[in-house]
Order: structure tokens, then sequence, then C-alpha cells
């Protein structure tokens, strides 16, 4: 929807006279990228819906943040944190890139016993999620290639992603198998290459 009224503002500043076409679009993108954002959320621990709404960059309104708090809270202690607004603002791209589909929240806070203390779980940086209909690997590489001081994780046995931001901490990918994480994937690596590899020839060459 934003794509087409992009072109038509374009359209109408064309027609109607010399009005510079780039300042137009800018103008437009920036309304874009300030436009609120609705989440929509269910809780696959108590299978319940809801809908928060944030701006592109994961501020929020005071309401929001008390039902933010409320809704991500750790599951084993009822405890509520406040959750990175850097997190938040991964979390209303995913919800832009889909915009139709729900978002399925599996953990964000946890304070458990069990929790490592250097865990982004423990400091609400961090959420485990999936979207029905959309693959894991799908999620996994977007997310990675397009931010940085981020941790991402690919659980293909529990079927979710793990996605954190990590400030003044380098990027880290992995993938969980067998009770393991397995890091530096060949994935992640793949997903960052910013020109493809050129196809392998299987040409025959004479007095090969």
């Amino acid at each position: 929807m934003y794509a087409m009224l992009i072109k038509l503002m374009v359209s109408w500043a064309v027609a109607a006279g010399p009005a510079p076409v780039p300042g137009v679009y800018a103008a437009a993108l920036a309304s874009q990228a300030s436009t609120p954002i609705d989440v929509k959320l269910y809780d696959e621990n108590l299978r319940v819906n809801a809908t928060i709404t944030l701006n592109p960059d994961g501020s929020h309104d005071d309401a929001t943040e008390k039902k933010i708090q409320h809704l991500f809270r750790c599951r084993m202690t009822n405890r509520e944190r406040h959750i990175a607004q850097r997190t938040l603002a991964m979390l209303a791209d995913v919800q832009a890139k889909y915009p139709d589909k729900t978002i399925e929240f599996v953990s964000v806070y946890r304070l458990g016993g069990g929790e490592s203390p250097t865990s982004p779980h423990r400091d609400g940086r961090a959420i485990d999620f999936r979207i029905r209909g959309v693959s894991l690997t799908t999620l996994r590489d977007y997310l990675w290639k397009n931010y940085s001081d981020v941790g991402i994780g690919w659980y293909p046995s529990e079927q979710f992603i793990h996605m954190d931001t990590r400030p003044n901490i380098h990027d880290t990918a992995w993938t969980f198998l067998n009770g393991t994480n397995h890091y530096h994937p060949w994935w992640a690596e793949k997903a960052r290459l910013k020109t493809p590899p050129p196809p392998v020839s299987h040409e025959h060459k004479p007095g090969a």
C-alpha cells in the first residue's frame, strides 16, 4: 500500500509542475518510516492474542510500556522488566515485513535460576518467536543480513528463531542442535555475502 501511495505522489508531482520529485519521494518515505506499527502477537505459553503499537524505532507510549512488560514477563517468576527498545524495533520491522501475519512468541524476559547470568533474555534484550507460514530460515537470514550488534539463533527442532540486540558486543550467530549451540554456521556467512559466488562451470576443457 505504501509503495502505491508513493508512486501516486510522485506522478502527481510530475503532472503538477517543476517541483522536484526526489523531495516528494523522500517526504513520502519519511512519513512511512514514522508510521506506528500494530504488532500482532500470540503468546505460545498462555494461548492468548495481543496487539501492541510500536514506532518503527521501537519507541512507544507509557500505556504500551506497561502492556509490554506484563505481556513479556518471566513465565517462571511473573517478574516484569523493561524490554530493550532496539529489540522492539526489530520486532516492529518483522511485523512490517509480514503485515498480515501474527508473531508467535515463545519466550522474552526470563529470570529463572537456570538462566545464564549473561543471557540476553535476563536483560530483556531477546525474543524467541516464529511466524506461521514463514520459514524459519527466511526469518533467520533476513535478520542476520539486515542487522548488526545482534545475536541470531536458529532452533530447527524447537521451531523458533532467537533474536537479541547486543550493543558493543560482536555479532553472534548459531544453530541449536541436540542441546548444543553450534557457532559460526554456514548460513550466517552465506546470508551476509554482498554478491553471490560465481556458478561452478562443468564445461569440459581440452586436455583436462
